[in-house]
Parts: structure tokens; C-alpha cells; sequence
């Protein structure tokens, strides 16, 4: 346990990786957040790691009587083969309320181009390993960051590669997807693929609104003024009832406005999102396709509060808004912050 560093919070180390020395078969760079269970054990992934170096799940079980060590079980071994996968990237597991697990991976799979997974428990404390889904290039490849449910049981990500080929992204501009059940199988529909002209590279999980309208982020796109050429954006998708889909992007145009999203958005009411964009160190909110800076981070190494945003949402919690950053604070390696009004 470590002493508090202003506020007066506490960090306790839980568990630290590769306790096995350079094999790592615990696992190796857990880059996702984590899931807890109603129980309070933890579960997440690493990307690399495991006994075939593909990564691992792994669950993280709260110690007896409150006391004591957590104790690590590898429950899947990524094998970077057509019947598994390789790599679970930055998505966060998912856990329906009988205990399975869903994830995506970077690779693995029928075409090596990524997959959707299951994980099922069996009576005897492991589980059963099942491809809910193979990519194949065309309906997208490279899905990292994880599936979000929606109330009707349909599944929903992006891939940051695939589907349609365009000047500067070749092997396709990524897609929005879904997945849904269908007599004991799932069905897989590609929402929309990015054509490189609305944007291109859709970085973040997929999050849902009470009306089924989708919302994440795209890296490049829009007006210039940022590193990577152009701004990037926040895409919202609005089923229709005749069928199809509604399209509306929101461009960051740089400048103090920043862009280059490399997160997804947090929901709030009455069609405001938050989030936050690399170039710019902002955390922003979007009304009405209005952004607002809610705070700019520090931009030089030395600041106490620099940014260099996580791969995850913001969290919001009673008026407050949650999140971390990858450099910056007292010794320079990130730190977690909170927002209030």
C-alpha cells in the first residue's frame, strides 16, 4: 500500500503480472479496464502473455474475509489460431447475468483478422471457449475495442480496419457492426463503413442511448490543424423504422478545439456526450453538435495534470466526471483525475 497522495486516497496494489518471471503465463500488459462481477471479482484481459504468448482473461478473486492477496486464474489462453484468437486489445469484457463473457480480438480467428468470443463456465470452475464471429476483411478486421449490449440482446462494436477501401486507408476506413442472435447462431450486419471521406478509423467501443442510437469516435476526418493530418469526429448512428440507418458526424476542427479522439463517449441527457481528444489535451461536451472545453490539460512534460488520454470512457458519478491519463502528475506517469463544476 502506498502513502496518499493528496486527497487523502490510498492505492493498494492488487496484483502484479508476470509474477512467473519472462514466461509471463499470467499474462502480460493488461491495457482494458475491468469488469467486477456481483461478487466483486475483477475481469479483464492482456494482450500479450499466456502460454502461447496471444494474451489472456483472467479473473482477479477478492480475498477471503476482506483480507490478504488476490489471487490471479488465467480462465483463456489466447492461442493466434482459426479456432481462437490473438490479442484482446484495449476492449473491456462484457458479462451477461449467467456469468458469460464476451470480448473481441485483434487477430486469430478463421482469416487471422479478429474475432468476437464467448466465454461460457462450466460446473467445474473453467470455461468453454466459442468464435461468436470470424472477420473477413470486407465486413472489417482488427476489432480491439470490445462489444456493448443493447436491451435487446444485439451486440454492437467497430473494427478500426476493413470494409471499404479509400485513399489512406487501403485496407479499408473500419466499420460499426452488429451482431444478433438468430437460432442459436449469431448474425453479423455492418451498420456502416467508413469511407475515408466521413472519416476514418473508428477508435472507441460503441456506446447506447435508451432509443438505440449509437455513438462512438473516429481518430481522422473532418478539418486540419491536428497531427495526423485531420480532426477526427464523433459519429452518431439513428436506426430508422422504414430500416436503414441515419448518419451524423460532429468534425473537430483543431486548434485550442483540438481532435483526434482516442476514446469513446460517455452519455449524458438530452443528447450530450463527453470525451475527451489527444491533440488539444481537452475534455469536451457535445449538446446539439455545440462543443463546449470542459477542461485543457497541461500541455509540457513537466505538469502536474498533462494529459495523454486513456483507450477508456469517462465515467460520470454525481455531477463529477472520472478518467485518467498516461503521463503527466507528480512522477510523470498519469495520473486519475476528477471533473467538477
Amino acid at each position: 500500500m502506498s502513502p496518499a497522495v493528496g486527497g487523502g486516497w490510498t492505492e493498494t496494489i492488487l496484483y502484479s503480472f508476470c509474477s512467473g518471471g519472462g514466461d509471463c503465463i499470467d499474462g502480460n500488459t493488461p491495457d482494458a479496464g475491468l469488469i467486477m462481477d456481483g461478487t466483486g471479482n475483477l475481469y479483464g484481459t492482456t494482450s500479450f502473455g499466456g502460454t502461447a504468448e496471444g494474451g489472456t482473461v483472467f479473473r482477479l478473486s477478492t480475498p477471503a474475509n476482506g483480507e490478504g492477496n488476490w489471487t490471479e486464474t488465467v480462465l483463456w489462453n489466447f492461442t493466434r489460431a482459426t479456432d481462437n484468437g490473438d490479442g484482446p486489445g484495449v476492449g473491456k469484457l462484457n458479462m451477461d447475468i449467467v456469468g458469460n463473457i464476451y470480448g473481441t480480438t485483434v487477430g486469430g480467428g478463421a482469416k487471422n483478422l479478429g474475432v468476437v468470443f464467448e466465454l461460457t463456465p462450466r460446473g467445474d470452475g473453467t470455461y468453454s471457449f466459442s468464435i461468436l464471429h470470424s472477420f473477413s476483411g470486407a465486413d472489417g478486421y482488427g476489432p480491439q475495442y470490445g462489444v456493448s449490449f443493447d436491451s435487446a440482446g444485439n451486440m454492437y462494436g467497430t473494427t478500426e480496419h476493413g470494409g471499404l477501401g479509400a485513399p489512406g486507408c487501403i485496407a479499408g476506413c473500419g466499420v460499426v457492426y452488429q451482431l444478433s442472435p438468430v437460432n442459436g447462431t449469431w448474425q453479423e450486419t455492418v451498420l456502416y463503413k467508413f469511407n475515408g471521406v466521413i472519416g476514418q478509423y473508428p477508435f472507441s467501443p460503441v456506446s447506447i442511448d435508451q432509443s438505440g442510437n449509437l455513438y462512438g469516435t473516429f481518430q481522422i476526418g473532418g478539418g486540419g490543424g491536428c497531427s495526423f493530418g485531420t480532426c477526427g469526429g464523433v459519429f452518431k448512428l439513428i436506426p430508422q423504422t422504414s430500416g436503414g440507418i441515419k448518419k451524423y458526424a460532429f468534425y473537430f476542427n483543431g486548434g485550442q478545439a483540438g481532435g483526434n479522439p482516442q476514446t469513446g463517449v460517455m452519455l449524458g441527457g438530452h443528447d450530450t456526450v463527453y470525451g475527451t481528444v489527444y491533440n488539444g489535451n481537452n475534455v469536451y461536451m457535445l449538446n446539439g453538435g455545440h462543443e463546449t472545453i470542459l477542461y485543457t490539460f497541461c500541455s509540457l512534460l513537466n505538469c502536474v495534470d498533462e494529459s495523454g488520454t486513456s483507450y477508456g470512457n469517462l465515467v460520470g458519478h454525481q455531477g463529477s466526471i472520472y478518467g485518467g491519463t498516461y503521463l503527466g502528475g507528480q512522477y510523470g506517469m498519469g495520473v486519475v483525475y476528477s471533473l467538477t463544476q
